[in-house]
């Protein structure tokens, strides 16, 4: 396996300001997100009312595609408790394609936040996160069986190394007759400052990472990995030549197996 990269290669400057991360609310839309409708307010529905801080993503949710819970929608989240002031992941889900969303499962222990999910082959749901842990330098794994609804004890990740930074974490392919079983990731690739940016690739649902590229070897911070219908991988991430905020950089890459 290789990796192609892209020959167009874009970079813009872009500030993004946000205030109040403790209201929850979903926009839709109809055209291929040419327009959207008005916000409208989920925080009754899921939020505990012992939460603070609450953000979704960032990054992008899921659709679970087989199994028990097929087209449910996760959406990945963390919030900060009032009085513990500890933080943790959590998710939220709609069983009716966004008309109703509800509040899933938390992470059992603390110490994490930002995070992704991905749905695995065995029907279960993987769940990528922020490490605050210092004494691991690791990303926080965690597992649910039930759609979201409960979470495993976090373990880490002995590849994935992190200097505390938010990660993108997808899946690009089901095993079948013409295609692989592979999971993408990508996050600066630094146990301790937030440089190389770096996207990875896992044959078998994230147990081992065997396959990795570099996309920038300096600063760089956090990311976005989507796939495009012809199987290109697209990844937009922060990066710079002296600090990781410089640029945002939209960057294609292949993988010929």
């Amino acid at each position: 396996m290789t990796w192609n990269l892209g020959s167009d290669k874009e970079s813009e400057i872009i500030k993004q300001e946000s205030e109040n991360t403790r209201r929850v609310f979903i926009s839709s839309s109809d055209d291929d997100g040419l327009t959207w409708t008005l916000p409208h307010e989920i925080t009754s529905d899921t939020k505990l009312e012992n939460w603070t801080w609450y953000a979704t993503g960032p990054g992008v949710g899921i659709q679970i595609q087989n199994g028990e819970f097929k087209n449910r929608l996760i959406i990945p989240c963390d919030h900060i408790e009032a009085k513990t002031e500890k933080y943790y992941s959590h998710i939220i889900y709609s069983d009716d394609h966004g008309e109703t969303w509800q509040l899933g499962g938390s992470t059992p222990t603390d110490q994490v936040n930002e995070c992704q999910v991905v749905e695995l082959h065995d029907g279960s749901l993987m769940l990528n996160m922020r490490n605050y842990n210092r004494s691991k330098h690791r990303r926080a794994i965690s597992f649910s069986q039930n759609g979201g609804l409960t979470w495993s004890e976090i373990t880490h990740d002995s590849t994935l190394i992190e200097p505390i930074c938010q990660a993108s974490y997808i899946r690009y392919s089901w095993e079948t007759n013409s295609s692989k079983n592979i999971v993408l990731f990508s996050n600066p690739a630094s146990e301790t400052d937030r440089v190389k940016m770096t996207v990875r690739a896992s044959f078998d649902d994230g147990k081992t990472w065997q396959f990795s590229k570099l996309l920038h070897d300096g600063p760089s911070a956090y990311s976005c990995l989507t796939v495009l219908p012809g199987g290109e991988i697209c990844c937009l991430y922060e990066a710079g030549e002296q600090s990781p905020y410089e640029t945002i950089v939209f960057e294609k890459l292949s993988l010929d197996l």
